[in-house]
């Protein structure tokens, strides 16, 4: 008690001897002095002392008790901050100094041999004494952060090693993990720092009863959309992924979750959720512009919610100066696995005119998609009607049922402005002419795009597209199930789809076949949201290999990255045709 008592009153004294040291001299018109540390050279230990010691400024006249005392408790603060870099060995001589005639405290240090880590000492068991330092929670964390043998000491890497290890055991069901051991022992006389962690993990808990609480759909339906099921292990990640998968079809507006943790649990933890309904249904409204479409309108109307079943429908209108699109999909989530599959019945009609090419076309139809990791896949089946034109021949109707499937893939490190990812879609459909269709065919299509970053100011760009349709009458297809090149997204410097096969009277028809290419490098020009580019981009639409040619095209451009995505501004010089003019491209959004 004594002892405390004199630690409360030299605290006391200290304090006020500094205040009115300070007071001192912020009275006298020189900047007051402050402590010095002299003999460092290295700024990592010069930060560590100078965060770790008090700063204070005395008075030119302030009385020597007020120096010995900070310079005592400086002494001290160094000695620790150094201590816990490793420096066990360092030498701090405190002195007082007379500079332009004022006293200044002085603190000379001289850090010597640092510390060094032996071999770590690690156990984490469970309740059965299986180790689990090779499960996926612990196994990377503890590559990542466990001392290397000889490495410099650093005490933040223990501190961050002991609480990470523990955080990670009951957030991923551990709940009731403790140490049996957790020492950091530093020996001077070898300069070896050793970490002994030994952590009972305990038995693992598992979800217990998930309440959603919700009047919005059927139960079974909303349990099923949280994708987590009574006895499924209770993670921190499983708790996310509720809150997540009852978000993501915008059935609700907020989701929580509240797990009793406040109450003794055990192994199994029941869950209460809280799902509050959003709005039915949304509107957006869209303007923009680009080379390929001219300027352009859009409105999408979402009903989120149709019944207790999940449905949900949108509408969607487009319209440009050469091509306007209404389309309506109606969705079915799948009961069995609501977050990954749906049916989908859609309607589209459409109508173009570029070139020359007048078409308008209406697609009924019916797919089962299916989501898995980042894939996306469909079955579909659908009907299309078109009545096509091309120049002054006549026009032709004709109608195709169309059975195929479409698969996808696209990860993307910043959906706005991407530096890093891929992009990949394909697709096969085919028609026979027995069943309802102008003409048999077989039509496939392949489209492959990534960018990669080849240094810290250097993001390169590539992409292709590879299609073509077998059929024995090509003369029947219509506009939509040809292939054609050119423009913003395919090869830039020349027409929006002016590639390909031409007829007597050079109107574009389109062609069985289309490759294209392209490859591109960025670099910052101001700040990171202007970006600079050069780019070459090849390829052609053609009936056979006979005719095939490429039609190239390069050039400059500039990316800006906007609140609404990355627009795009490219000037392009075409290498190939008679129309060897530069060609200005517009866009907005990731070219692929």
């Amino acid at each position: 008690m004594i002892w405390r008592r004199w630690v409360e009153l030299r605290a006391l004294l200290g304090a006020v001897l500094g205040l009115l040291s300070f007071a001192a001299a912020q009275a006298s018109s020189a900047p007051p002095p402050a402590l010095q540390l002299q003999g460092l050279t290295d700024p990592i230990l010069v930060r560590q002392i100078g965060l770790s010691v008090p700063v204070q400024r005395f008075a030119c006249d302030a009385p020597p008790l007020v120096f010995e005392r900070y310079l005592t408790d400086a002494t001290a603060d160094a000695r620790r901050a150094l201590q816990a870099l490793g420096y066990f060995h360092a030498e701090l001589s405190p002195s007082l100094e007379t500079q332009a005639g004022c006293t200044v405290p002085v603190l000379r240090v001289v850090p010597g041999e640092r510390v060094r880590w032996a071999v770590a000492q690690i156990e984490v068991q469970d309740a059965s004494g299986k180790s689990l330092r090779d499960q996926p929670f612990l196994r990377d964390f503890l590559q990542a952060n466990t001392p290397a043998p000889d490495s410099p000491m650093d005490q933040g890497q223990y501190a961050r090693l002991r609480d990470g290890l523990l955080e990670r055991a009951r957030g991923a069901g551990y709940l009731h993990a403790q140490w049996r051991r957790h020492v950091l022992r530093v020996d001077p006389a070898t300069n070896r720092a050793t970490i002994e962690l030994s952590l009972d993990a305990g038995r693992r808990a598992r979800f217990g009863a998930i309440e959603i609480e919700q009047s919005l759909l059927s139960p079974e339906l909303a349990s099923r959309l949280a994708g987590v099921q009574p006895g499924d292990h209770y993670t921190t990640a499983n708790l996310v992924a509720i809150n997540q998968n009852l978000m993501s079809p915008r059935y609700f507006s907020s989701v929580r979750v509240r797990p009793p943790l406040d109450q003794p649990t055990g192994d199994v933890v029941p869950v209460r959720v809280q799902a509050i309904s959003g709005s039915p249904r949304s509107y957006e409204f869209k303007i923009g512009y680009g080379t390929d479409t001219g300027p352009r309108l859009g409105a999408v109307l979402h009903q989120w919610v149709v019944n207790p079943a999940g449905h949900q429908w949108r509408a969607n209108l487009s319209l440009a100066q050469r091509q306007q699109t209404l389309s309506a999909a109606y969705t079915i989530p799948r009961l069995a696995d609501p977050l990954n599959q749906r049916y989908e019945l859609y309607s589209a009609l459409d109508r173009e005119n570029n070139l020359g090419i007048t078409s308008l076309s209406m697609t009924n139809g019916a797919q089962w998609v299916r989501n898995f990791n980042r894939w996306n896949t469909a079955l579909f089946t659908e009907y299309l009607l078109e009545r096509s034109q091309f120049g002054d021949e006549p026009a032709m109707t004709n109608g195709f049922w169309l059975t195929g499937a479409r698969v996808g893939w696209r990860e993307l490190n910043d959906p706005l402005f991407p530096t890093r990812g891929l992009a990949f879609n394909a697709s096969l459909s085919g028609a026979a002419k027995p069943l309802l269709s102008s003409a048999s065919l077989l039509r496939a299509r392949v489209q492959l795009a990534g960018m990669w970053p080849i240094s810290d100011d250097w993001v390169w760009l590539g992409r292709t597209e590879v299609g073509g349709v077998l059929t024995d009458a090509l003369t029947n297809l219509p506009k939509t199930l040809r292939f054609f090149a050119g423009g913003d997204q395919s090869v830039r410097g020349y027409g929006y789809q002016s590639l390909g096969p031409v007829d007597a009277t050079g109107q574009p028809v389109g062609g069985r076949y289309v490759f294209t290419a392209s490859t591109e490098l960025m670099h910052p020009v101001y700040g990171r949201d202007w970006w600079g580019a050069v780019f070459v981009d090849t390829g052609n639409a053609f009936d056979s290999l006979a005719d095939f040619s490429l039609a190239t095209g390069a050039g400059v451009g500039l990316r800006w990255r906007s609140p609404v995505g990355v627009v795009r501004v490219d000037v392009a010089y075409p290498f190939d045709g008679s129309r060897r003019l530069p060609r200005l491209h517009l866009g907005i959004g990731v070219a692929f």
